[in-house]
């Protein structure tokens, strides 16, 4: 009977053995996911921790670690990359790779544990606006009337993932409210910013670990492979076109550049300059995968029906209004991760309010640069053909138009001074008129017919 029993033992010590080593072989063999986190959180960065976090799936990956080092970004792209990490059923860890500021702490809290590299810093993650545009503003203050709507939504997100990972939500809510007051800790009115020591001291960080190898042979995976998740050369350039600044310029540009080339003659500089921006703009944040075609179509329909509504349709109506609501509705819904009629995934009010900041930051940008180019520029050939460099007056053919005297021009004849596109200008009775062609353009120096007046339009055809 003893000597069966020491053979039971015998043979269940012996399989244990072999399924431990087993296990720890399985263990060692699944992969280290690593996401570089550095730099602004933009769009780009998001897609790339997306990449990363579905290759950890694809792998059943042993742990995924970010290695950050970053001073924040947008609020709506680190959402993104929360949401991604919070799917995650593996170990997660956060290396503070010496900065884990703004947005980069709030990411933080959505992996397990976070370790932080000597004389590393977390915190200061007060949710601010900032202009695309260098010369408008830069970062200010959200309103008082808007924070509280700002804040909910990143509270609630904070708050889910201190919660699933054990980390004290306290301590990341006086990161980004200077309000708050934790005895010992911080006062009112000062914003929480960790360093190494401290974070491990109250317990926000399990400890410090001098390199990202040492910190990953202290959780027991030095054995394991390693794979870092590498940012493409695409990805680069994407990432660099959708940041918020690059946008914000590009836009500007691009805008500015496509109203001077609509209202001169021709097709110049102003133009490649303005389609070239416009593309790098979309393309930046379709590779970012934040947009799909839906936005870039609206836009060109937009611009197609604005320039009917300048070149073809008299007056200024439905189609220019309509193509100012569908340019301006593409930018901001390109910079929203969101697919019209997906109700399942709709944008949150920062995504939103971030996204119409910058197109209305941009679209001010733009009248800026042209008025500056007016003011510095007026001898430019594209911009005489926007801003009257001379005086308006008498001598200079000009004349105030009475609208009681429309009638008085039917039938007489002219010749255009610009081409009619269908608007332009004519010399009738040797006075400079503001006119539009029935319809058809006609060249300059064309003999031209008033026909009718229709409301503030002196209507013409060309003279047979």
């Amino acid at each position: 009977m003893k000597s069966a029993l020491y053979i039971f033992l015998f043979l269940f010590a012996a399989f244990s053995f072999n399924a431990v080593n087993l296990f720890a072989k399985t263990s060692v063999n699944r992969p280290v996911i690593i996401i570089p986190v550095n730099g602004e959180i933009e769009e780009g960065l998001a897609h790339i921790v997306e990449r990363g976090v579905k290759e950890a799936e694809l792998n059943k990956a042993a742990a995924l670690i970010l290695d950050m080092d970053t001073y924040g970004g947008k609020v709506q792209a680190a959402e993104s990359i929360m949401q991604a990490i919070a799917r995650l059923k593996i170990p997660t860890y956060t290396y503070v790779n010496t900065k884990a500021i703004s947005a980069g702490a709030l990411i933080s809290a959505s992996t397990k544990y976070i370790y932080m590299a000597p004389q590393s810093q977390i915190g200061d993650a007060k949710i601010i606006q900032m202009s695309p545009v260098p010369f408008l503003g830069g970062a200010k203050e959200i309103d008082k009337g808007l924070k509280e709507k700002a804040y909910s939504a990143v509270r609630a997100i904070v708050r889910s993932a201190c919660e699933k990972n054990d980390h004290p939500y306290q301590l990341f809510e006086a990161m980004m409210d200077e309000d708050i007051e934790i005895t010992n800790v911080i006062k009112s009115g000062k914003l929480l910013t960790f360093t190494a020591s401290e974070a491990v001291t109250q317990k926000l960080a399990v400890a410090i670990a001098p390199t990202l190898d040492d910190m990953i042979e202290s959780i027991g995976l030095a054995d394991a492979p390693q794979k870092v998740i590498i940012t493409r050369s695409g990805e680069h350039l994407a990432r660099f076109f959708s940041s918020m600044m690059i946008s914000g310029l590009l836009l500007v540009l691009g805008l500015g550049g496509l109203f001077i080339e609509i209202k001169t003659p021709g097709f110049g500089v102003p133009g490649i300059i303005g389609i070239t921006c416009i593309a790098l703009f979309f393309w930046g944040h379709y590779t970012a995968n934040l947009t799909g075609w839906f936005p870039v179509a609206a836009f060109i329909i937009g611009t197609i029906l604005l320039i009917l509504e300048i070149f073809v349709i008299p007056g200024f109506g439905v189609a220019g209004i309509s193509g100012i609501i569908l340019m301006v509705g593409a930018l901001i819904l390109a910079m929203i991760d969101w697919v019209p009629g997906d109700w399942s995934n709709t944008p949150s009010l920062n995504e939103i309010s971030a996204s119409i900041a910058v197109v209305a930051g941009s679209i001010i940008g733009a009248i800026a640069l042209i008025m500056l180019a007016a003011k510095f520029l007026p001898r430019a050939p594209v911009v005489r053909g926007i801003f009257l460099a001379d005086k308006i007056d008498k001598e200079h053919g000009y004349t105030a138009f009475n609208e009681k005297n429309y009638e008085q021009w039917i039938n007489k004849t002219g010749i255009a001074k610009t081409t009619l596109r269908p608007a332009g200008k004519a010399i009738i009775d040797g006075i400079l008129l503001d006119v539009v062609s029935q319809g058809d353009f006609i060249n300059k120096n064309s003999q031209i017919k008033v026909v009718h007046v229709d409301s503030n339009h002196i209507v013409v055809e060309k003279a047979t």
